[in-house]
Formats: structure tokens, C-alpha cells, sequence
């Protein structure tokens, strides 16, 4: 659940500072904006992890890295620096900053959504996440109910697409792999018995 420092402008220079490599949370800036991650329920966690551990197993032996939500992303210069809960990189590069390593060429984007985190994750955080070159695919997946919304950048148009079968697959094009949803929400008492 995201804490937010209110009523204050919050310079880089300052933020960078706050969310260093020896800070006990993390903190995502959003153009003076400044939003503490902390906490998620037990589902939330479990299919982030879940989500996770398929998408490196499934990458095994590639250029692709896959990182979990303590991975700074840069979205694009004076912008927003956000921790998506999964992200995927091949070949990834980066920007030091304040001893944090910070992501620059997702190809990926996870957001595990939650009461507090859905609407910001489905609306301004997907059109900052957009204006990233790099990315390719980006997945919301719910976590109170099996149901995983997959969007697709072809050409510039992001085209969604809705997954609520425990024996759906999501196919990730742009890695060349798929992942079943009975394995997104494996063990997370959302899968019907």
C-alpha cells in the first residue's frame, strides 16, 4: 500500500537521496511526487512470485534477466522513477544513481494489482510505463480473482487483451514464451479446486 509524502514538492536531487541504496523502503517519485511501497497481502506476494520464478525459468540460459519489485525503472528523462512489481529485460542497461542501479530498457512490465495500487497501475502508471521505447508487453494481473489483462504494443497501439481461465496461457510474444494462469496463481487459493 503506497504511503505518499502530501503537500510537498519533492526535487530528484532530494528523492535520489531518500530512496538510496541503504534506504528500508522504497520510494517511487512521480514528477515532485514522492510514494512509499510498503506492504501487500499474502495473494499479492504469491502470485508476484509466482509470476517471477516463470518468467526466469522460462528464460533460462537467455540475455533476458528477469527482476523483482526492488528494481528501480527510469521511465524517461525528469520522469518518473517507478518499481514495477515484475519486470523483464534482455540484455539490460543501466544508469547509476545514488548507488542504485536503475533499469532503462524494460521489455517487460508486471503490475500485481491490489485495492490501493489497481486504479493508479491501469491508468497514470501504464501511460508513464507506455512512453518507455523498450517496452513491449505489459500484464495486470488481479489478485482477488484469476484474471490477468495483457497488453501488446503493436506499431504505437496498445492492444489489451483479458485471460480468466485457469487454462489460459498468456503468450509473451516479444520473449518468445508463455505463461499458463494455473501457474501465475498457483497456491494463492484464487484457482478453483
Amino acid at each position: 500500500m503506497p504511503t505518499v509524502l502530501k503537500d510537498r514538492f519533492v526535487p530528484l536531487e532530494d528523492y535520489f537521496a531518500l530512496d538510496s541504496e541503504t534506504a528500508p523502503e522504497r520510494w517511487e517519485w512521480r514528477n515532485g511526487d514522492v510514494h512509499c511501497m510498503t506492504g501487500a497481502q499474502p495473494e499479492h506476494n504469491i502470485i508476484c512470485l509466482n509470476v517471477g520464478a516463470e518468467l526466469r525459468a522460462r528464460m533460462r540460459g537467455s540475455s533476458c534477466r528477469t527482476f523483482t519489485s526492488d528494481q528501480r525503472i527510469k521511465v524517461h528523462a525528469g520522469s518518473p522513477y517507478l518499481y514495477p512489481d515484475v519486470s523483464v529485460a534482455c540484455d539490460p542497461r543501466y544508469t547509476p544513481i545514488n548507488g542504485l542501479r536503475t533499469l532503462l530498457n524494460p521489455m517487460l512490465i508486471v503490475e500485481v494489482l491490489s485495492a490501493s495500487t489497481a486504479q493508479d497501475d491501469k491508468g497514470t502508471k501504464f501511460m508513464q510505463y507506455q512512453t518507455i521505447e523498450s517496452l513491449n508487453e505489459y500484464l495486470l494481473v488481479d489478485s482477488n480473482e484469476v484474471a490477468v489483462l495483457h497488453y501488446r504494443k503493436d506499431a504505437e497501439l496498445w492492444t489489451p487483451r483479458l485471460f480468466q481461465q485457469a487454462s489460459d496461457e498468456v503468450e509473451l510474444s516479444a520473449l518468445g514464451i508463455a505463461i499458463p494462469l494455473a501457474e501465475i496463481y498457483l497456491d494463492s487459493g484464487l484457482l478453483p479446486s
